[in-house]
């Protein structure tokens, strides 16, 4: 119950859209913010990004529900932006990639921001996947082991085990909860709901991700367990540079302790 109280407490809270002229205008001291829409398949992909010809792009991954905009903090960052290119997508289903029609499968998800990123070669990758964004970043990893430099898990719901069987996702995927609940809700249920079989399907493939990784968790996560970090620690044995887990600290690390993802992005950086 706490947890869903949680949930719709965001619902008042956050804006999970953001027009690009609302965006625009929020970094206007950023004359060179970017953004595009790329057909992928049946698919579009929306993405804001910064490029100044920098070696290094940082790649932010949402979790559910959220958009692009969940990371802007960080393109307002003068140490980021004087060392990094960035980029930030909408996922399938929400902000402008195809609001409203989500995408269950992670290995689909991982193809089409793939593909994204595709649109800047000679680039070294860095991926920050926060909360579902974790598993995608991850999968991404997996399925393209020699196409990115480096990933930063925050707070990643990776851990089949883990996946609880929440009474109220059942109820919101019905035509009378449909009714009570926002579109960007029932995108992030219709992915949430088969996301342990979805990480099942993951585990054969973990031993395909080479790349320096970081984890951070919060000890008082109460959406995501912070034992996904141990199951990261298992699973990435060779690959794991550090699991940092804060004392005290809930689930909304990108917004309430950006300074330790900008850690993890500059001690990976330096790895490079």
């Amino acid at each position: 119950m706490k947890k869903l109280a949680i949930i719709f407490l965001l619902v008042s809270a956050c804006e999970f859209r953001i027009s690009d002229e609302d965006a625009r205008e929020e970094l206007d001291d950023i004359a060179n913010i970017q953004f595009n829409d790329l057909e992928v398949g049946d698919k579009s992909m929306h993405y804001a990004y910064i490029d100044q010809g920098r070696d290094i792009q940082l790649v932010f991954i949402h979790g559910s529900p959220g958009s692009w905009n969940a990371f802007i903090n960080f393109f307002k960052m003068d140490s980021l932006l004087e060392k990094f290119d960035m980029l930030a997508m909408d996922r399938p289903g929400f902000g402008n990639s195809g609001f409203g029609e989500a995408e269950p499968s992670i290995e689909k998800q991982a193809l089409l921001i793939h593909q994204v990123l595709e649109q800047f070669p000679d680039k070294q990758l860095i991926l920050i996947g926060h909360s579902l964004g974790g598993p995608i970043a991850a999968r991404m990893a997996m399925d393209f082991p020699n196409d990115y430099a480096g990933m930063i898990l925050v707070a990643p719901s990776i851990d089949p085990e883990l996946e609880e069987d929440e009474w109220y996702r059942g109820m919101i995927n019905t035509k009378i909860g449909a009714i009570f609940t926002p579109k960007e809700f029932e995108v992030s249920n219709d992915e949430i709901l088969p996301l342990k079989e979805e990480l099942e399907i993951m585990l054969p493939f973990w031993s395909k991700i080479k790349i320096p990784t970081i984890v951070i968790h919060g000890s008082n996560d109460s959406l995501v367990p912070k034992e996904n970090a141990d199951f990261a620690k298992r699973m990435l044995p060779d690959s794991i540079l550090e699991v940092k887990v804060l004392d005290g600290v809930n689930h909304f690390i990108p917004w309430t302790h950006p300074q330790e993802i900008t850690k993890a992005i500059n001690q990976l950086a330096d790895g490079l």
